[in-house]
């Protein structure tokens, strides 16, 4: 009798260890078809999250691997949505993508048991971005699809009409500027002194052309005072910068040189100071003082960070070494210090092939060439393309 009830015993525990083992640890994408799946989410009152994916899409593959498998990610996504997955190119998936107007991978749709676009955003993204697109598709005040409806019946707040503006802003959607014209319209001066204001500023202020920018540059302290300075000056510095490589492409040495007077006094950030200094040299080809400049924020600044060295070193490899040997050769050793550094960064890897290839190093730019094709699968198609057009061209190089 003691026998039978250590079996049922062992039993009993084993059959929850399996249970509890053969929870899911990824997002849980439900089978069955479209219409299926409406009712299901009609069934459990529960919105349907799509991704939208197809098979040669590398930046799909990366959030299965990376974002899909995080445990915050799935709990949230599995407690919240019925989860689903469409290849767009097979089965129902043209359908539906020609339906909710997919036309760029991934893309994550939020539908609800009707079949109504409730939210949508695109492209690659961290695990705390992704988390937010999550949550906004369950705030009515954030959710793509209900802003756009609303938007069409012309029943916006401010704020959804702001919120909505960001929304198309970030999916690169141009009417993003003619939802911003018909906000500024509405909006008195009160709200833009709100915090919603500054949200709108720090969204949408690019140079000083714009009445938002006057609203900024009038009010400068008090929205210091309702957000920081380090926030409101970094919509300074994003301007500023813009006229530094106007200033460098005109090769205005006196007003370039004001300028970078006035950035130091915007940030500290060795990296927005050291990139735009060494492009002034690269750009009028004085490789004398762009290697003294470059060394000096490599030695002193950026002795780790590599992205910033490479970064540096990208922005001349364009140049004919016929014309600037000096400076490209400047760049391989820049480029060369940074892969050293870094060696599992796509961006520095193909740079690195890229001058090493111009430099005249052939069997050191196959090898990183090759490498960075390998390493394009975890980015995107149009990468990968990239990447091998450029070991192709590397290697038919005399």
């Amino acid at each position: 009798m003691k026998n039978i009830f250590y079996i049922i015993l062992v039993g009993i525990i084993f059959s929850c260890a399996q249970e509890k083992k053969e929870l899911p640890k990824a997002i849980d994408f439900r089978n069955g078809t479209f219409k299926e799946l409406l009712a299901v989410a009609e069934k459990e009152d529960k919105l349907i999250f799509i991704d939208c994916y197809t098979s040669w899409c590398a930046p799909c593959k990366w959030m299965d691997k990376n974002v899909f498998v995080n445990e915050n990610v799935y709990s949230f996504y599995n407690s919240t949505f019925i989860n689903y997955k469409i290849d767009m190119e097979k089965g129902e998936g043209p359908e539906l993508a020609k339906k909710y107007q997919v036309s760029s991978y991934p893309t994550y749709l939020f539908i609800n048991s009707k079949g109504d676009l409730v939210h949508k955003s695109t492209s690659r993204m961290s695990v705390e971005e992704f988390i937010t697109v999550g949550e906004n598709a369950i705030d009515p005040s954030k959710a793509f699809g209900i802003l756009t409806a609303k938007y069409e019946q012309n029943k916006m707040s401010n704020d959804e009409m702001l919120n909505y503006a960001i929304s198309l802003q970030k999916m690169r959607i141009n009417t993003a500027d003619e939802v911003l014209d018909k906000l500024m319209l509405k909006v008195d001066d009160e709200w833009l002194l709100s915090l919603s204001g500054w949200k709108l500023i720090e969204s949408f202020v690019f140079d000083e052309n714009s009445k938002l920018f006057n609203v900024l540059n009038s009010n400068k302290e008090y929205f210091i005072s309702i957000t920081n300075k380090k926030t409101v000056y970094k919509v300074y510095q994003r301007i500023l910068q813009r006229k530094m490589y106007a200033s460098t492409n005109e090769q205005n040495e006196t007003l370039f040189f004001q300028q970078l007077d006035s950035l130091k006094k915007l940030t500290d950030k060795a990296r927005d100071i050291a990139i735009l200094h060494c492009n002034y040299y690269a750009k009028a080809n004085d490789a004398d003082k762009f290697i003294k400049i470059s060394n000096y924020y490599v030695d002193n600044f950026l002795t780790d960070d590599p992205e910033t060295i490479a970064f540096i070193a990208r922005s001349v490899y364009r140049k004919s070494f016929e014309e600037s040997p000096k400076i490209l050769l400047q760049a391989a050793e820049l480029i060369t210090k940074a892969y050293e550094m870094n060696p599992n960064d796509y961006g520095t890897v193909s740079t690195f092939a890229q001058i090493q290839g111009i430099v005249g190093n052939k069997e050191e730019a196959i090898k990183a060439g090759e490498l960075a094709v390998k390493m394009a699968d975890t980015i995107s198609s149009k990468v990968k393309k990239r990447a091998l057009q450029n070991l192709k061209e590397l290697k038919e190089k005399q």
